[in-house]
């Protein structure tokens, strides 16, 4: 693309509906929505039980498309998403747009982008490697392969790509150097459902002063070591550590750790945040993640593995222990919570890292070719 466009015209494509990634496109697709300088459009697909229908902005031009319900339509959607690919086509043909941009991973959508290749298409690389992942099936294990395929195609297919994890970038760009590899500023995944949230969730009525974990429960997460090194340490005897998120269950000794394996309602995270002592992220391994701007946004302490996505987004909010060592965990969680007053959030993290500012004016770079 040439020079600088006085206004761009984006059409976002977001196809998967995990957790994670709605958060993540919702508040990129809104945030552009509301600067003059971009004209933004967005096919957005949801599910039975989740989706983007009642987050994207009107401003955004959304469309909605249905995931599908049946057994075989599903599976020919793995392959080629029909519906998705003709709202794609029409929002080309008619809009014209300066960019097309597939937010999500959209794996799916594969097969598309390696026919349709168009230098106007951008891709969000989320994770260049896979997370460690435990399959219970041989499809889950097939799936999983095809999502690995997926990613792997679309970014070898698409020539613009951007992350928003530095060490990461410094990969791509390795890797493809013929490749445009620019990185963008990580989405806050502070929704107004959050700053406005004011229930508790019923399993912690009266209980305050915890260790947080928050956010889904997989393997990459390193869970299963935050709990070993609570059990061990002198603070399980009168301090509760909180884990919540829907995800995996691990044994669990110590009647002071409280598991809510579920999914935690927007409107429960604040009350979650405003109640702990500390958040800990104990990651074995992260490409990108938001965890910390909720963690910032609510003035917390945070203690995380010394990986370097955190390192790379890290203020004087966070302390960090040895990726994958129980006993620097143990020890680094007892030293914050006896002598707290010798650590202070630093408040200013959240409007520094995550405004809406930074966020449009990366995507603008991006788009424009700017440093």
């Amino acid at each position: 693309m040439e020079g600088i466009l006085t206004r761009l015209k984006v059409l976002f494509v977001s196809s998967e509906f995990a957790p994670g990634m709605i958060p993540f496109a919702t508040t990129v697709i809104n945030t552009l929505a509301e600067d003059r300088r971009f004209e933004v459009h967005a096919i957005c697909v949801n599910s039975e039980k989740c989706g983007y229908s009642g987050l994207i902005s009107k401003n955004a031009n959304p469309i909605f498309v249905d995931y599908p319900e049946n057994k075989v339509a599903k599976l020919i959607y793995k392959f080629w998403p029909f519906r998705i690919i003709n709202a794609i086509e029409k929002a080309r043909k008619t809009l014209k747009p300066d960019v097309v941009h597939f937010l999500t991973g959209d794996f799916t959508l594969a097969s598309y982008v390696i026919l349709k290749h168009d230098e106007t298409f951008y891709y969000t690389v989320h994770d260049l490697h896979p997370h460690e992942v435990k399959t219970s099936s041989l499809l889950d294990s097939i799936l999983f392969k095809d999502i690995i395929w997926g990613y792997r195609k679309c970014r070898e297919s698409i020539s613009n790509l951007t992350t928003s994890s530095w060490s990461q970038l410094m990969e791509l760009q390795k890797i493809y150097p013929s490749k445009k590899c620019k990185y963008t500023s990580f989405p806050t995944l502070v929704t107004q459902g959050i700053k406005n949230g004011k229930k508790v969730p019923i399993e912690l009525n009266g209980v305050d002063d915890y260790i947080l974990f928050f956010g889904s429960v997989n393997e990459y997460k390193g869970v299963n070591l935050l709990i070993e090194a609570f059990e061990k340490s002198k603070l399980s005897d009168n301090t509760k550590l909180v884990i919540a998120g829907k995800g995996l269950d691990y044994n669990i000794h110590s009647k002071n750790v409280i598991r809510l394996n579920r999914f935690v309602d927007d409107d429960e995270v604040a009350s979650l945040f405003n109640q702990a002592s500390i958040v800990v992220y104990p990651y074995i391994s992260a490409t990108m993640s938001g965890v910390l701007s909720i963690a910032y946004y609510f003035n917390k302490l945070v203690l995380t593995s010394d990986i370097p996505f955190f390192k790379d987004n890290a203020t004087d909010s966070v302390s960090f222990f040895k990726v994958g060592d129980v006993e620097d965990l143990q020890l680094k969680m007892e030293d914050i919570l006896t002598h707290k007053k010798s650590y202070q959030p630093d408040k200013t993290s959240y409007c520094r890292i995550y405004s809406a500012l930074a966020l449009a004016d990366s995507y603008w770079k991006l788009y424009n070719d700017e440093v």
